[in-house]
């Protein structure tokens, strides 16, 4: 029982248990140069030589941005290289102050949220030069920009409603040699610190490879780490992805910014650091040619929203492997919990820690009669204990004849020792699969994102932060289900008077507490409502007579 217990727990640290991200200045970082095989980006437009110049870049003037909006999003494109500058969601609010703006999806403000690199000269010179707007719209903006006979026009546009959008550009060579692009869309991001509105949980550049999502967090990103440090490591350079390659951004807990390739098979990725706490994710296309006198046209298909599985697949079903909906055996269950989190909020009481509360009944009910006769079973050993115990003492050095003995006692009195051995696990792992989906639900669903509670419990998405001292956050949800686990502990018999097996469950209930201590107020709350009731039950089969056990019993 008690390798039982352990490997619960173990199970419960690998959900969540994380180290703490690193503290993150609230300016942006500076960029140091990148590996010699990725350079960074110059953003800034470079000089332009004129001579023999058919047509010349414009001088720099002052940067022009224009806006796209519809009713759910809000992109802000610049002039200079049409770098997406801003991506505000309108629907959902910065932080939990009602009163905060839209949330902003860029953290990297000097770079923006995605820019297109073209390649190699003449196409390097004309990536930031400001470009003419030669056409603009409620949700669109078309921009041009030429040198020498080559000319780029780029096109944002955004879907007329939702969080979908496509930038395309066309190259034109009217020059009298080959032009060779080799087209790289970039996405930037920065990890923020925890106070800040633009911090967004789990923060990663994310690839979609064949199939499978690649993701590197952007906390520590350009850092050797502790490890790597004494190993005498250099800093990280990055990853690159082969083909094919569906899609590439950069994604959080519940928000993504992502492209998708026009062609997965002539597509690759590359994941890397622009700082200790700054990356990248790129999408870059096959190289190729473009013969004077012709011109070329590639469109990308964007998103910039919220993880919902119907909102992403209605812009393109790839994007659903975003959503970390857990292990196949248990989505069902994330399935059906955040549907009865949503319908009871939207039904019954508009507050998703009562609807949590309803639900942690509702699986009471549906699991009671296995816990029922585990605990009642866990009663009636007790009433044998005093005589295992008696046995044990007594053949404490004969560990064959201490069995042979222990299994006479349960043939006479007609039990099954495997209840005895396991009865007392029985309840918290019927609890496990709920726990974990319950996690999945409440880290997939954008509808608990600043969900309140009660009082002090402001965001049921977040660990709650009751007040510090000194530094340290004092929360009373873990610290109450902490407790809640040792009572119930305490009121449980102890079917085979093992004092080893009690010190296993008290180590387990203060190792919970721990990790609880990170997990979302949401999760804690079921778990502590879930020890609650299993507190009355418990009282319940404590106070229930119980009549001298005979005849046969199958395990619990």
């Amino acid at each position: 029982m008690g390798a039982i217990a352990l490997a619960v727990g173990l199970l419960a640290a690998s959900l969540y248990f994380r180290p703490p991200t690193p503290p993150a200045s609230s300016e942006p970082v500076p960029i140091p140069e990148a590996a010699a095989d990725r350079p960074v980006p110059q953003l800034a437009p470079p000089s332009v030589a004129e001579s023999g110049a058919a047509e010349a870049v414009p001088e720099k003037s002052a940067e022009q941005s224009v806006t796209l909006s519809n009713d759910a999003v809000e992109v802000r494109v610049s002039n200079e290289g049409a770098r997406v500058t801003g991506v505000s969601l309108l629907k959902y609010r910065a932080t939990v102050d009602p009163h905060s703006g839209p949330v902003d999806l860029v953290t990297l403000p000097d770079r923006g949220a995605v820019t297109l690199l073209l390649g190699p000269e003449p196409l390097r010179s004309l990536e930031a030069a400001p470009a003419e707007v030669t056409s603009t719209g409620p949700r669109h903006v078309e921009m041009r920009v030429a040198k020498s006979g080559v000319s780029v026009t780029r096109r944002v546009e955004i879907d007329e409603s939702g969080y979908g959008g496509h930038l395309t550009v066309a190259i034109e060579n009217r020059s009298g040699a080959v032009v060779q692009p080799k087209l790289e869309l970039v996405f930037y991001g920065q990890e923020r610190p925890s106070s800040a509105p633009d911090h967004f949980p789990a923060y990663s550049a994310v690839a979609s490879v064949d199939g499978s999502v690649k993701r590197m967090p952007m906390a520590g990103i350009g850092s050797t780490g502790i490890v790597g440090g004494l190993l005498g490591h250099g800093p990280p350079t990055g990853t690159a992805h082969p083909a094919p390659v569906d899609w590439v951004g950069i994604d959080s807990q519940y928000f993504l910014i992502a492209a998708l390739a026009p062609n997965a098979r002539e597509a690759t990725a590359f994941q890397g650091p622009l700082g200790a706490d700054a990356g990248q994710s790129s999408l870059r296309l096959q190289p190729f040619e473009i013969p004077s006198g012709a011109g070329v046209e590639r469109t990308y298909r964007l998103y910039f929203g919220p993880k919902i599985e119907a909102v992403v697949t209605a812009v393109d079903p790839h994007l659903e492997r975003d959503i970390d909906a857990g292990w196949a055996w248990v989505r069902p269950l994330v399935v059906a919990f955040g549907g009865l989190l949503h319908w009871t909020h939207e039904h019954v009481i508009a507050n998703y820690g009562v609807a949590i509360i309803l639900l942690t009944i509702l699986v009471r009910l549906v699991t009671y009669p296995l816990t029922q006769r585990s605990m009642t079973s866990m009663k009636k050993f007790s009433v044998i204990a005093p005589q295992m115990k008696e046995i044990q003492e007594k053949h404490a050095n004969d560990r064959e004849k201490l069995q042979e003995e222990l299994m006479k006692l349960y043939r006479q009195k007609g039990m099954n020792p495997l209840a005895a051995m396991g009865g007392g696990c029985v309840p918290m792992l019927i609890q496990m699969p709920v726990m974990i989906a319950l996690y999945f639900a409440l880290q997939t669903s954008i509808d608990l994102r600043h969900a309140p509670f009660a009082l002090w419990i402001r965001d049921l998405s977040a660990p709650e932060n009751f007040f510090s001292i000194a530094g340290l956050p004092i929360r009373v949800l873990p610290l109450l289900m902490g407790g809640s686990m040792l009572l119930q502990q305490k009121l449980s018999p102890a079917p085979n008077a093992d004092p080893q097996q009690r010190q296993m469950m008290t180590l387990m209930s203060v190792m919970f507490t721990f990790m609880f201590y990170q997990f979302p107020s949401g999760l804690v709350l079921y778990w502590f409502v879930s020890n609650v009731l299993g507190i009355a039950q418990q009282l319940l089969v404590n106070r229930s007579a119980m009549p001298a056990p005979t005849g046969s019993e199958t395990p619990a």
